[in-house]
């Protein structure tokens, strides 16, 4: 290694070794994982903004502020099927006329006198000077008059124009999610699109001259790639699009290279699985330098996955995994998925409860551990399972995995009733558990 300088930078948080290479360049090594968020995020925003129509846009993001255009509703109307009322025969007893039955248009322009009724179904138009509706079963009703026994409430069963939002009220604002009663404002406006910020692409790139695509049957000593499609599921669930999942298989270096420039131009992220510890310069990391990335970090010291790093190219971010199961997917919960979010417009980083954990942890010696476990809540209490299939090689842990036991370096044993700082990964896979 020609040209290697070593430095000492000071951090907030505490020391790291940098280590100038290739003309000066700064490589951090062995960071925290919050010094590495932090370097992911830093300077990161929102993609650019597209238009949906209103049906495809749950869950999205808005892009700009909404503003109520015309009252909701646009005029008063009946809440109940029944007859309106006037002021002056508010209090009971008496027999109202019924006035013959009227278009909707033709309500809103004839006023109610008292002494007369019209009847009104639920959300039509009200005449002017209706103070009161009273439902059909609260009175008697003849041919062409009703008997009003008990007194009625003014204001009653009556929705004013713009009783649910007024015009120029601000009802939504920039960087909210959009809900399904979003989706009611919107087409009660006679909206057909809306404005929020697209998705971003993700390509997934696995490396291992041992590995074949999933769908192959592998020859003797292979193995079908798994953690593409783990990967692919985790960031369809944060909200991006797959523009490539791609396995490396024997090409050559210059070879990768030149792939990734390829499929960098459909993307917004790479992800790249395996090739990420050697005695001597991972794979990965050759490449990125190969490819000219600027560096942002190697190495963060957490189990599983401690040998991850991540690059910055043409405005886009690299981000390496390891290849073992487990510390690929605990490695894109924490590094990758902030990212995904950040980009939508969408709060980076999920929840995190303390939860009482339902079974023994062994203590170990050595990085923070990240445990896959399952969480649950009966209303009041978090409490998480251990899941079985810890070792960073096993797939078994990640099946029913929603949480990360955050336990801290040099851990003591954890027995079942203590308290533990726990990252809900999915926030809709939370169940109330009965009794």
């Amino acid at each position: 290694m020609k040209n290697v300088k070593c430095v000492i930078i000071r951090f907030a948080l505490s020391v790291k070794v940098a280590v100038f290479k290739n003309g000066g360049q700064v490589v951090l090594l062995n960071i925290s994982l919050e010094e590495a968020q932090q370097l992911l995020l830093r300077d990161l925003g929102p993609l650019a903004t597209e238009k949906l129509p209103i049906l495809d846009a749950t869950g999205r993001v808005l892009a700009k502020n909404l503003v109520i255009e015309e009252n909701l509703p646009a005029w008063s109307s009946g809440a109940r099927d029944g007859y309106v009322l006037h002021a002056k025969d508010l209090d009971g007893n008496r027999k109202l006329s019924i006035t013959s039955s009227l278009s909707a248009e033709q309500l809103s322009q004839i006023p109610l006198n008292s002494g007369e009724t019209f009847e009104v179904r639920t959300g039509e138009v009200i005449p002017k000077g209706s103070a009161a509706l009273v439902p059909h079963e609260d009175v008697q009703i003849g041919d062409m008059e009703i008997y009003l026994g008990k007194a009625a409430r003014a204001g009653q069963f009556i929705r004013q124009a713009g009783e649910d939002f007024k015009a120029g009220e601000l009802y939504a604002s920039k960087g909210s999610r959009i809900s399904p009663g979003l989706i009611s404002v919107l087409a009660a406006q006679g909206r057909n699109e809306v404005q929020v910020y697209s998705r971003p692409r993700v390509a997934i790139l696995s490396l291992g001259e041992q590995l074949v695509p999933w769908s192959e049957t592998p020859s003797s000593g292979c193995l079908r790639d798994s953690n593409g499609p783990l990967l692919a599921a985790l960031a369809r669930r944060d909200g991006a699009k797959i523009a490539g999942l791609d396995v490396a298989g024997s090409r050559e270096q210059a070879e990768l290279t030149a792939l990734i420039r390829e499929i960098m131009v459909e993307a917004d992220l790479l992800i790249t699985i395996g090739g990420t510890y050697a005695r001597k310069e991972a794979e990965t990391k050759q490449i990125f330098t190969e490819l000219g990335g600027e560096m942002l970090f190697w190495g963060i010291p957490i189990q599983p996955g401690g040998h991850n790093g991540a690059a910055l190219w043409d405005k886009k971010y690299l981000i390496s995994l390891s290849g073992n199961p487990a510390a690929c997917a605990v490695g894109y919960e924490l590094l990758v998925a902030p990212v995904i979010r950040a980009l939508q417009g969408k709060e980076p980083y999920t929840p995190r409860v303390k939860a009482y954990c339902l079974d023994n942890i062994g203590a170990k010696d050595g990085d923070r551990r990240f445990v896959r476990g399952y969480l649950t809540n009966d209303g009041s209490t978090w409490r998480v399972k251990v899941l079985p299939g810890q070792k960073p090689g096993m797939i078994r842990s990640l099946v029913g995995c929603n949480a990360l036991i955050d336990l801290p370096a040099k851990n003591p044993v954890i027995t079942a009733g203590t308290v533990v700082s726990v990252i809900l990964l999915d926030p809709s896979s939370i169940r109330l558990e009965q009794d």
